[in-house]
């Protein structure tokens, strides 16, 4: 019989209350939770894979009852969302329409709606075909979540494995610390690999099980 992780329901809330703020995403919430006091309408937050952005767009549209738009949800028109609420969420900006962007930001500006765009590529770093929208995207503040740093990497892991029903150690925590780069990409890489080799082999997460997973590299 294959043996399942179960996700602890608790650790699966996406509120402020289960954000981690550490000096890497600091800057960024404080611009976000400010809301509606900020200086220009429209900004773009850029991070990562893995870096928090949707859970960020979460807790904002919950906070602040946003319009928060994902590219798996039916896509609304433009002119629609500007009529929904004054705070729009666009969650992964670069998967969709330019088309739709562009008509979206102008109405924005139009009506006096303001609208976060989460991405993983500034707009400076990101090649569009419509000219004008590029301008447009890239004229705009553009704040990033920083690489973990020490403190949100333990954090981070610990939290991932909760998430899959797993108890990460003290000495598990240590050996992963001393032999990998502080990456959201090193995080989600182990957690995946761990969370495999627990499946397979039926067996609790443990250092003997870690190392024979990805190997002792002292």
């Amino acid at each position: 019989m294959q043996q399942l992780a179960i996700p602890l329901p608790d650790q699966l809330v996406t509120d402020s209350s289960t954000l981690i703020i550490e000096a890497a995403n600091r800057d960024v919430w404080a611009w976000l939770s400010a809301w509606p006091s900020w200086p220009l309408p429209q900004v773009v937050i850029v991070g990562a894979k893995g870096s928090g952005k949707t859970h960020m767009a979460k807790a904002l549209s919950a906070q602040q009852r946003a319009s928060l738009i994902s590219p798996s949800a039916v896509i609304h028109p433009p002119l629609a969302l500007i009529q929904s609420a004054d705070l729009i969420l666009i969650d992964n900006y670069e998967q969709y329409g330019e088309d739709w962007l562009f008509h979206l930001y102008n109405l924005a500006k139009e009506h006096h709606r303001q609208v976060v765009y989460f991405g993983h590529t500034t707009p400076a770093s990101y090649s569009f075909k419509i000219h004008d929208l590029a301008s447009r995207l890239r004229s705009l503040p553009c704040l990033e979540i920083q690489e973990p740093d020490d403190s949100l990497f333990r954090k981070l892991f610990r939290k991932e494995l909760l998430n899959r029903g797993m108890v990460c150690g003290d000495d598990i925590l240590e050996y992963i610390y001393r032999r990998f780069d502080r990456s959201y990409a090193t995080i989600h890489h182990l957690v995946k690999l761990i969370d495999t080799l627990t499946l397979v082999q039926q067996r609790s997460l443990t250092l003997p099980l870690l190392k024979e997973g990805i190997g002792d590299v002292e």
